[in-house]
């Protein structure tokens, strides 16, 4: 199939959204309870746009992934014990694969992407949370060799589902 990952066109924000209330079901059937109705929102997409910092998975053309790289961290991050950098690290939100190409790879180079798009413009680190009950994701960041820095509470999250572990690569 052939892939590729560049920025979004503002015409994508719709299926983004669309792509992520599929992604927020499949996580819910699964009791992951990570995305709600406030995030990732429209208007969420709509700012990451505005920066610059929407990417987007196609396979064949159409939409199916997406991910924001940029430097925003969630103030509970200053709990994680974060490796000491010289400038500010690029952040990864908000990524995803549709539910119907996850197990295809498709995540890894998105991830892959990331890592060079960091290297490129000079981020001395990638960082990342992701829920902690979340197996599935956590395994898929260790594998490629992010380090699990911390766990941290974030707030406004769901009663046993606000634990969120925090990782990191350096370049």
């Amino acid at each position: 199939m052939d892939s590729e990952i560049m920025r979004a066109n503002y015409a994508d924000i719709p299926i983004i959204t669309g792509m992520f209330e599929d992604c927020k079901s499949y996580l819910e059937e699964r009791e992951i309870l990570q995305w709600d109705e406030q995030y990732p929102s429209k208007e969420y997409f709509e700012t990451a746009f505005a920066g610059e910092n929407l990417f987007v998975l196609k396979l064949n053309g159409e939409i199916q992934g997406a991910m924001v790289l940029d430097e925003w961290q969630t103030p509970e991050w200053a709990e994680a014990n974060w490796t000491e950098v010289d400038r500010a690290p690029l952040i990864l939100h908000s990524f995803c694969v549709h539910p119907s190409f996850q197990g295809g790879g498709y995540g890894g180079k998105m991830l892959e992407f990331a890592e060079r798009f960091t290297e490129q413009q000079g981020y001395p680190a990638l960082r990342l949370d992701t829920y902690a009950g979340n197996e599935g994701a956590v395994k898929f960041y260790e594998k490629r060799g992010f380090k699990r820095v911390g766990k941290v509470r974030l707030n406004g999250k769901p009663e046993g589902h606000e634990w969120y572990y925090c990782f990191e690569k350096i370049f």
